[in-house]
């Protein structure tokens, strides 16, 4: 078959990630677009990660050949590459569609035709997959709440009392920021996707402001996918966000919230695909968090401005007074930050997970 290849690869790069999309003629479409079949052939060998010489006991590339190919699989932001902790020898691991391979795709910027192509295709795999999860609701919604979150949520500063004791590095950014001697800064890939779509964000004017740290921003600027910054670029970059009202996302390495940051995201409920997946009704919100909004009744003037800019919909008026959902509340700090009254603070919970199911839509 002549798709062969491409449906071996698309089950190689599905096995490396935590959500279960479907090998589909969307997904083929979009790893013809971005890889010949020779790569396609070799990225089947990537199961687990693999070190330059079990890659080479197991493709048969060795020498130039060798390194051409892997680095031109990491051009194209489908292996990544980065130093293992023990050794310092690269690590080579397929990446999958999300997080990974959309996020490679959109995050130069590019506006050509493949770009655009890319941007359509995505949207077309993220309503296949919403449309799986509805149509097998009852068995798949719980399994992807069975998931660990991909995020955890970084609380905007100002909203947080730092002569409080209790608050840790981990929920401090510009402590965060400091601990990194390397930082890149790409093009926000999921509002590029949208800019090619034709459906600009409703809430930030900014697209380069997905921020990168340690190894991780090394193999993005190293394969020309972000820009090196200064931490002073990338504390402005954040306050910039927090003035949006955009959600400071974390990714750690593994997804253990115990090991170093790998990148944060600026996010917003019009455009993010981490939001966007519970919104279309493909995912249960789901994420790590260490506060939550509290709202001084007798100091809300009902000004609604924290219902409009909550990304979760967290937010309701009762009697003219708003009111936090305490379940569906990530800690984002946004309806504080955006609060002119003064009405909302964030009060520390120590790390939960807060997880929000999609609504069963009835068909």
């Amino acid at each position: 078959m002549q798709d062969q290849p491409y449906h071996e690869a698309a089950e190689t790069v599905i096995r490396a990630g935590n959500i279960p999309f479907p090998v589909n003629e969307t997904l083929i479409d979009i790893l013809k677009t971005i890889m010949t079949s020779e790569q396609a052939r070799f990225v089947t060998h990537f199961h687990k990660p693999l070190n330059r010489d079990e890659v080479q006991a197991k493709s048969g590339f060795e020498g130039a050949a060798l390194d051409a190919m892997l680095e031109g699989l990491m051009d194209n932001g489908i292996l990544s590459g980065i130093p293992s902790q023990s050794t310092g020898m690269p690590v080579y691991r397929a990446m999958p569609p999300i997080p990974g391979i959309f996020e490679t795709t959109m995050m130069r910027g590019e506006t050509g035709e493949k770009q655009k192509t890319l941007a359509r295709l995505f949207e077309q795999l993220f309503e296949e997959l919403s449309a799986m999860v509805q149509e097998n609701y009852d068995v798949l919604a719980p399994a992807f709440a069975a998931i660990p979150p991909m995020t955890r949520i970084i609380p905007v500063e100002a909203q947080v009392d730092d002569s409080v004791d209790t608050i840790l590095p981990l929920e401090d950014v510009k402590k965060l920021v400091a601990r990194f001697d390397t930082i890149g800064v790409a093009v926000c890939y999921c509002r590029h996707q949208k800019d090619l779509l034709g459906r600009p964000c409703q809430v930030t004017d900014e697209r380069k402001n997905c921020l990168f740290f340690g190894k991780t921003a090394r193999f993005f600027i190293d394969h020309k996918f972000a820009e090196p910054i200064s931490r002073q670029d990338a504390l402005r970059i954040l306050e910039k966000a927090e003035k949006d009202g955009l959600v400071h996302k974390a990714f750690h390495e593994k997804y253990d919230t115990g090991r170093d940051e790998m990148a944060i995201c600026n996010c917003c409920k019009c455009c993010c695909e981490t939001f966007q997946i519970y919104y279309r009704g493909g995912g249960p919100a789901v994420t790590y968090t260490a506060y939550i909004a509290i709202v001084d009744d007798d100091a809300c003037i009902g000004c609604e401005a924290c219902v409009d800019i909550c990304p979760m919909e967290a937010v309701r008026m009762a009697d003219d007074i708003a009111q936090v959902d305490e379940a569906r509340c990530i800690g984002c700090g946004v309806c504080a930050g955006h609060c002119d009254a003064g009405a909302i603070t964030l009060k520390r919970t120590g790390q939960r997970m807060v997880c929000v199911m999609p609504e069963k839509r009835v068909a």
